[in-house]
Protein backbone atom coordinates (compact mmCIF):
# COMPACT_ATOMS: atom_id res chain seq x y z
CA UNK A 1 0.00 0.00 0.00
CA UNK A 2 2.76 2.37 0.97
CA UNK A 3 4.67 1.50 -2.21
CA UNK A 4 1.64 2.26 -4.36
CA UNK A 5 1.19 5.65 -2.68
CA UNK A 6 4.86 6.51 -3.27
CA UNK A 7 4.59 5.62 -6.99
CA UNK A 8 1.47 7.78 -7.32
CA UNK A 9 3.22 10.70 -5.64
CA UNK A 10 6.21 10.35 -8.02
CA UNK A 11 3.90 10.43 -11.03
CA UNK A 12 2.17 13.54 -9.71
CA UNK A 13 5.53 15.25 -9.19
CA UNK A 14 6.67 14.40 -12.74
CA UNK A 15 3.40 15.72 -14.16
CA UNK A 16 3.82 18.97 -12.23
CA UNK A 17 7.37 19.41 -13.57
CA UNK A 18 6.16 18.87 -17.16
CA UNK A 19 3.48 21.51 -16.66
CA UNK A 20 6.09 23.95 -15.38
CA UNK A 21 8.34 23.26 -18.39
CA UNK A 22 5.42 23.74 -20.79
CA UNK A 23 4.52 27.04 -19.13
CA UNK A 24 8.14 28.23 -19.43
CA UNK A 25 8.22 27.29 -23.14
CA UNK A 26 4.98 29.16 -23.75
CA UNK A 27 6.41 32.24 -22.04
CA UNK A 28 9.58 32.07 -24.18
CA UNK A 29 7.51 31.73 -27.35
CA UNK A 30 5.39 34.70 -26.36
CA UNK A 31 8.53 36.76 -25.75
CA UNK A 32 9.94 35.85 -29.18
CA UNK A 33 6.65 36.74 -30.84
CA UNK A 34 6.67 40.10 -29.07
CA UNK A 35 10.18 40.84 -30.35
CA UNK A 36 9.32 39.76 -33.87
CA UNK A 37 6.04 41.64 -34.02
CA UNK A 38 7.47 45.01 -35.24
CA UNK A 39 9.45 43.25 -38.00
CA UNK A 40 6.40 41.26 -39.10
CA UNK A 41 4.31 44.41 -39.13
CA UNK A 42 6.96 46.16 -41.26
CA UNK A 43 6.96 43.28 -43.74
CA UNK A 44 3.20 43.15 -43.86
CA UNK A 45 2.83 46.92 -44.23
CA UNK A 46 2.63 48.28 -47.80
CA UNK A 47 5.95 49.67 -49.10
CA UNK A 48 6.32 53.40 -49.03
CA UNK A 49 5.62 54.86 -52.43
CA UNK A 50 7.62 57.69 -53.93
CA UNK A 51 5.26 60.62 -54.46
CA UNK A 52 4.38 61.06 -58.15
CA UNK A 53 5.44 64.70 -57.94
CA UNK A 54 8.98 63.65 -56.94
CA UNK A 55 9.16 61.05 -59.73
CA UNK A 56 8.08 63.65 -62.26
CA UNK A 57 10.61 66.13 -60.85
CA UNK A 58 13.44 63.60 -61.09
CA UNK A 59 12.76 62.54 -64.67
CA UNK A 60 12.25 66.12 -65.74
CA UNK A 61 15.37 67.39 -64.01
CA UNK A 62 16.61 70.38 -66.00
CA UNK A 63 19.74 70.17 -68.12
CA UNK A 64 22.82 71.97 -66.86
CA UNK A 65 25.49 73.62 -69.00
CA UNK A 66 29.05 72.48 -68.46
CA UNK A 67 32.04 73.06 -70.75
CA UNK A 68 29.72 74.19 -73.58
CA UNK A 69 27.61 71.00 -73.39
CA UNK A 70 24.07 70.63 -72.06
CA UNK A 71 24.11 67.61 -69.77
CA UNK A 72 20.91 65.74 -68.90
CA UNK A 73 20.07 62.94 -66.49
CA UNK A 74 20.33 60.40 -69.31
CA UNK A 75 23.75 61.75 -70.37
CA UNK A 76 25.21 59.24 -67.91
CA UNK A 77 24.38 56.59 -70.52
CA UNK A 78 27.54 57.71 -72.34
CA UNK A 79 29.33 55.33 -69.95
CA UNK A 80 27.56 52.36 -71.55
CA UNK A 81 28.82 50.80 -74.77
CA UNK A 82 27.62 52.44 -77.97
CA UNK A 83 28.25 52.28 -81.70
CA UNK A 84 31.41 53.71 -83.25
CA UNK A 85 29.44 56.57 -84.82
CA UNK A 86 28.66 57.95 -81.35
CA UNK A 87 32.15 57.44 -79.95
CA UNK A 88 33.51 60.98 -80.38
CA UNK A 89 30.35 62.55 -78.94
CA UNK A 90 30.26 60.12 -76.03
CA UNK A 91 33.95 60.70 -75.31
CA UNK A 92 33.29 64.40 -74.84
CA UNK A 93 30.22 63.70 -72.69
CA UNK A 94 32.15 61.27 -70.48
CA UNK A 95 34.92 63.82 -69.98
CA UNK A 96 32.40 66.54 -69.15
CA UNK A 97 30.54 64.37 -66.63
CA UNK A 98 33.80 63.60 -64.81
CA UNK A 99 34.79 67.28 -64.83
CA UNK A 100 31.36 68.40 -63.63
CA UNK A 101 31.45 65.91 -60.75
CA UNK A 102 34.92 66.97 -59.60
CA UNK A 103 34.18 70.69 -60.00
CA UNK A 104 30.87 70.33 -58.11
CA UNK A 105 28.73 71.53 -61.02
CA UNK A 106 26.23 68.64 -61.00
CA UNK A 107 22.82 69.58 -59.51
CA UNK A 108 22.17 67.71 -56.25
CA UNK A 109 18.93 66.37 -57.70
CA UNK A 110 20.94 64.25 -60.17
CA UNK A 111 22.44 62.26 -57.32
CA UNK A 112 18.98 60.92 -56.50
CA UNK A 113 19.66 58.59 -59.41
CA UNK A 114 21.81 55.59 -58.52
CA UNK A 115 23.81 55.80 -61.75
CA UNK A 116 24.95 59.38 -61.02
CA UNK A 117 25.59 58.63 -57.35
CA UNK A 118 27.70 55.55 -58.20
CA UNK A 119 29.62 57.53 -60.82
CA UNK A 120 30.51 60.17 -58.24
CA UNK A 121 31.71 57.47 -55.85
CA UNK A 122 33.79 55.87 -58.62
CA UNK A 123 35.41 59.20 -59.58
CA UNK A 124 36.45 60.06 -56.03
CA UNK A 125 37.62 56.50 -55.36
CA UNK A 126 39.98 56.93 -58.33
CA UNK A 127 41.12 60.32 -57.02
CA UNK A 128 41.95 58.74 -53.65
CA UNK A 129 44.16 56.24 -55.47
CA UNK A 130 45.86 58.62 -57.88
CA UNK A 131 46.67 61.17 -55.16
CA UNK A 132 47.28 59.67 -51.73
CA UNK A 133 48.51 62.85 -50.02
CA UNK A 134 46.32 65.20 -47.95
CA UNK A 135 44.60 67.93 -49.96
CA UNK A 136 42.00 70.63 -49.36
CA UNK A 137 40.46 70.92 -52.82
CA UNK A 138 40.74 69.30 -56.24
CA UNK A 139 39.92 70.98 -59.55
CA UNK A 140 39.54 69.43 -62.99
CA UNK A 141 40.84 71.37 -66.03
CA UNK A 142 39.97 69.99 -69.46
CA UNK A 143 42.88 69.60 -71.87
CA UNK A 144 41.47 67.26 -74.53
CA UNK A 145 41.51 68.06 -78.23
CA UNK A 146 43.52 67.51 -81.40
CA UNK A 147 47.22 67.75 -80.62
CA UNK A 148 46.74 67.19 -76.88
CA UNK A 149 48.35 64.15 -75.26
CA UNK A 150 46.01 63.91 -72.24
CA UNK A 151 42.45 64.78 -71.27
CA UNK A 152 42.63 66.47 -67.85
CA UNK A 153 44.74 68.30 -65.36
CA UNK A 154 43.73 67.38 -61.81
CA UNK A 155 44.93 70.31 -59.67
CA UNK A 156 45.25 69.53 -55.95
CA UNK A 157 45.56 72.29 -53.34
CA UNK A 158 47.56 71.06 -50.35
CA UNK A 159 47.03 72.09 -46.70
CA UNK A 160 49.99 74.50 -46.95
CA UNK A 161 48.36 76.28 -49.92
CA UNK A 162 50.70 74.94 -52.60
CA UNK A 163 49.31 73.11 -55.64
CA UNK A 164 50.24 69.96 -57.51
CA UNK A 165 48.97 69.06 -60.98
CA UNK A 166 48.56 65.56 -62.39
CA UNK A 167 48.09 64.78 -66.10
CA UNK A 168 45.22 62.34 -66.62
CA UNK A 169 44.24 60.39 -69.74
CA UNK A 170 40.74 58.84 -69.85
CA UNK A 171 40.20 55.51 -71.62
CA UNK A 172 36.77 53.90 -71.93
CA UNK A 173 35.94 50.18 -71.82
CA UNK A 174 39.46 49.23 -70.73
CA UNK A 175 40.80 48.02 -67.39
CA UNK A 176 44.43 48.13 -68.57
CA UNK A 177 46.28 50.19 -71.18
CA UNK A 178 46.76 47.09 -73.32
CA UNK A 179 42.95 46.77 -73.52
CA UNK A 180 42.64 50.20 -75.16
CA UNK A 181 42.64 50.46 -78.98
CA UNK A 182 45.34 53.13 -78.73
CA UNK A 183 47.22 55.08 -76.08
CA UNK A 184 48.42 57.88 -78.37
CA UNK A 185 47.81 59.06 -81.94
CA UNK A 186 50.64 61.31 -83.21
CA UNK A 187 49.71 63.82 -85.89
CA UNK A 188 51.79 64.29 -89.06
CA UNK A 189 53.18 60.75 -89.03
CA UNK A 190 55.69 61.41 -91.83
CA UNK A 191 57.93 63.28 -89.41
CA UNK A 192 58.69 59.85 -87.88
CA UNK A 193 59.18 58.13 -91.26
CA UNK A 194 62.02 58.08 -93.80
CA UNK A 195 59.71 59.56 -96.49
CA UNK A 196 56.48 61.58 -96.70
CA UNK A 197 53.32 59.50 -96.93
CA UNK A 198 51.22 62.58 -97.68
CA UNK A 199 53.34 63.49 -100.72
CA UNK A 200 53.38 59.85 -101.87
CA UNK A 201 49.58 59.58 -101.71
CA UNK A 202 49.10 62.96 -103.42
CA UNK A 203 51.39 62.07 -106.34
CA UNK A 204 50.39 58.42 -106.84
CA UNK A 205 46.81 57.87 -105.68
CA UNK A 206 44.87 61.14 -105.31
CA UNK A 207 44.79 61.75 -109.11
CA UNK A 208 43.04 58.37 -109.56
CA UNK A 209 40.45 59.31 -106.94
CA UNK A 210 39.93 62.73 -108.52
CA UNK A 211 39.42 61.18 -111.96
CA UNK A 212 36.78 58.79 -110.60
CA UNK A 213 34.47 61.68 -109.69
CA UNK A 214 35.74 64.37 -112.05
CA UNK A 215 36.97 66.49 -109.16
CA UNK A 216 39.75 69.09 -109.44
CA UNK A 217 43.09 68.19 -107.89
CA UNK A 218 44.10 70.65 -105.14
CA UNK A 219 47.54 72.22 -105.29
CA UNK A 220 50.27 70.34 -103.43
CA UNK A 221 50.91 73.37 -101.20
CA UNK A 222 47.24 73.59 -100.11
CA UNK A 223 47.04 69.83 -99.69
CA UNK A 224 50.07 69.54 -97.41
CA UNK A 225 48.96 72.56 -95.41
CA UNK A 226 45.39 71.38 -94.81
CA UNK A 227 45.34 67.58 -94.96
CA UNK A 228 45.98 67.14 -91.22
CA UNK A 229 42.68 68.82 -90.32
CA UNK A 230 39.46 66.89 -89.77
CA UNK A 231 37.75 68.81 -92.61
CA UNK A 232 40.38 70.19 -95.01
CA UNK A 233 38.85 72.87 -97.20
CA UNK A 234 40.75 71.71 -100.29
CA UNK A 235 39.21 68.22 -99.85
CA UNK A 236 35.64 69.29 -99.04
CA UNK A 237 34.10 68.00 -102.28
CA UNK A 238 35.93 64.70 -101.85
CA UNK A 239 34.85 64.34 -98.22
CA UNK A 240 31.20 65.17 -98.95
CA UNK A 241 31.02 62.56 -101.71
CA UNK A 242 32.88 60.01 -99.56
CA UNK A 243 30.35 60.17 -96.71
CA UNK A 244 27.44 60.14 -99.16
CA UNK A 245 28.69 56.72 -100.21
CA UNK A 246 29.46 55.43 -96.69
CA UNK A 247 26.56 53.32 -95.39
CA UNK A 248 27.55 53.99 -91.78
CA UNK A 249 27.39 57.77 -92.19
CA UNK A 250 24.40 59.99 -91.41
CA UNK A 251 25.07 61.65 -94.81
CA UNK A 252 24.68 58.41 -96.76
CA UNK A 253 22.56 58.75 -99.91
CA UNK A 254 23.10 55.38 -101.55
CA UNK A 255 23.72 56.95 -104.97
CA UNK A 256 25.90 54.64 -107.11
CA UNK A 257 28.37 57.42 -107.94
CA UNK A 258 28.97 58.10 -104.25
CA UNK A 259 29.14 54.42 -103.30
CA UNK A 260 31.68 53.69 -106.05
CA UNK A 261 33.76 56.69 -104.97
CA UNK A 262 33.70 55.48 -101.35
CA UNK A 263 34.77 51.95 -102.31
CA UNK A 264 37.61 53.24 -104.51
CA UNK A 265 38.81 55.56 -101.73
CA UNK A 266 39.06 52.60 -99.33
CA UNK A 267 40.86 50.49 -101.94
CA UNK A 268 43.39 53.19 -102.78
CA UNK A 269 43.96 53.98 -99.11
CA UNK A 270 44.79 50.35 -98.27
CA UNK A 271 46.97 49.93 -101.35
CA UNK A 272 48.87 53.16 -100.72
CA UNK A 273 49.62 52.37 -97.08
CA UNK A 274 50.78 48.83 -97.84
CA UNK A 275 53.10 49.84 -100.67
CA UNK A 276 54.41 52.84 -98.70
CA UNK A 277 55.30 50.75 -95.64
CA UNK A 278 57.17 48.25 -97.84
CA UNK A 279 59.55 50.95 -99.05
CA UNK A 280 59.69 53.24 -95.98
CA UNK A 281 61.42 52.89 -92.61
CA UNK A 282 60.24 54.00 -89.18
CA UNK A 283 62.49 56.57 -87.51
CA UNK A 284 62.39 54.75 -84.20
CA UNK A 285 64.64 57.10 -82.24
CA UNK A 286 62.54 60.15 -83.14
CA UNK A 287 59.29 58.36 -82.33
CA UNK A 288 60.69 57.01 -79.06
CA UNK A 289 61.68 60.53 -78.00
CA UNK A 290 58.16 61.79 -78.80
CA UNK A 291 56.54 58.96 -76.84
CA UNK A 292 58.72 59.47 -73.78
CA UNK A 293 58.04 63.20 -73.75
CA UNK A 294 54.28 62.98 -74.39
CA UNK A 295 53.64 60.13 -71.95
CA UNK A 296 55.91 61.01 -69.03
CA UNK A 297 54.13 61.51 -65.71
CA UNK A 298 50.77 60.72 -67.33
CA UNK A 299 48.27 58.71 -65.28
CA UNK A 300 45.61 56.66 -67.03
CA UNK A 301 42.00 56.74 -65.85
CA UNK A 302 40.66 53.50 -67.30
CA UNK A 303 36.90 52.91 -67.06
CA UNK A 304 35.36 49.45 -67.18
CA UNK A 305 32.65 47.55 -65.27
CA UNK A 306 31.49 50.58 -63.27
CA UNK A 307 34.93 51.44 -61.92
CA UNK A 308 37.97 53.56 -62.80
CA UNK A 309 41.34 51.80 -62.83
CA UNK A 310 44.73 53.50 -62.35
CA UNK A 311 47.75 52.64 -64.47
CA UNK A 312 50.84 54.29 -65.96
CA UNK A 313 53.81 53.24 -68.10
CA UNK A 314 57.50 53.33 -67.27
CA UNK A 315 60.00 55.10 -69.55
CA UNK A 316 61.34 51.84 -71.00
CA UNK A 317 57.85 51.03 -72.35
CA UNK A 318 58.31 53.90 -74.83
CA UNK A 319 61.83 53.13 -76.04
CA UNK A 320 61.60 51.20 -79.33
CA UNK A 321 64.44 48.71 -79.85
CA UNK A 322 63.35 46.75 -82.93
CA UNK A 323 60.89 47.24 -85.81
CA UNK A 324 59.25 44.75 -88.17
CA UNK A 325 57.18 45.87 -91.15
CA UNK A 326 53.74 44.33 -91.62
CA UNK A 327 52.37 46.02 -94.77
CA UNK A 328 49.44 43.62 -95.12
CA UNK A 329 48.10 44.91 -91.81
CA UNK A 330 49.16 48.52 -92.50
CA UNK A 331 51.49 48.74 -89.53
CA UNK A 332 54.95 48.62 -88.03
CA UNK A 333 55.30 46.08 -85.21
CA UNK A 334 57.83 47.02 -82.55
CA UNK A 335 59.46 45.66 -79.41
CA UNK A 336 60.37 48.06 -76.61
CA UNK A 337 63.24 48.12 -74.13
CA UNK A 338 60.94 46.75 -71.43
CA UNK A 339 60.09 43.76 -73.64
CA UNK A 340 56.57 44.92 -74.48
CA UNK A 341 55.04 44.82 -77.95
CA UNK A 342 53.94 48.02 -79.68
CA UNK A 343 51.77 48.28 -82.80
CA UNK A 344 52.05 51.41 -84.95
CA UNK A 345 49.16 51.56 -87.40
CA UNK A 346 49.19 54.08 -90.27
CA UNK A 347 45.64 55.16 -91.11
CA UNK A 348 43.31 57.99 -92.09
CA UNK A 349 41.17 59.31 -89.22
CA UNK A 350 38.48 61.21 -91.16
CA UNK A 351 37.84 59.26 -94.32
CA UNK A 352 40.15 56.81 -96.11
CA UNK A 353 42.41 58.79 -98.42
CA UNK A 354 40.41 61.93 -97.58
CA UNK A 355 41.61 63.62 -94.37
CA UNK A 356 43.89 63.42 -91.36
CA UNK A 357 46.57 60.71 -91.80
CA UNK A 358 47.95 59.69 -88.41
CA UNK A 359 49.52 56.90 -86.39
CA UNK A 360 47.39 54.82 -84.04
CA UNK A 361 49.74 53.38 -81.44
CA UNK A 362 48.75 50.58 -79.09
Amino acid sequence: MAAAQQALAAQALAAAQQMQALAAAQQALAAQQALAAPQMQALAAPKRRIPPQLIKRLFNAPAFLYNKENLLVHSIEAFTLAGKALNDKNNKTRENIIGAIINQKVPKLYYCFGSWRLMKEAVFTYIARVYEQPYITVKCIHKAGRGKTHDFHFVFTKPDGTQETLMIELKFNAATISDAPQFVSPMKPSQYLSASYEEYYYATYLPRLAAEAGLPLPSLADYLKQIHATRPECMKAYQDLYYQGCAGSSKYTGQPTAVNFYELAKQLSNESISTFIEKTDLQQELLSAYLRESQKEKRYMLYKTNAFHLQHHCVEDYTIESVTKNPKKFRYECSTKSGKKMSILLRWKNGNGIAFPAFQIS
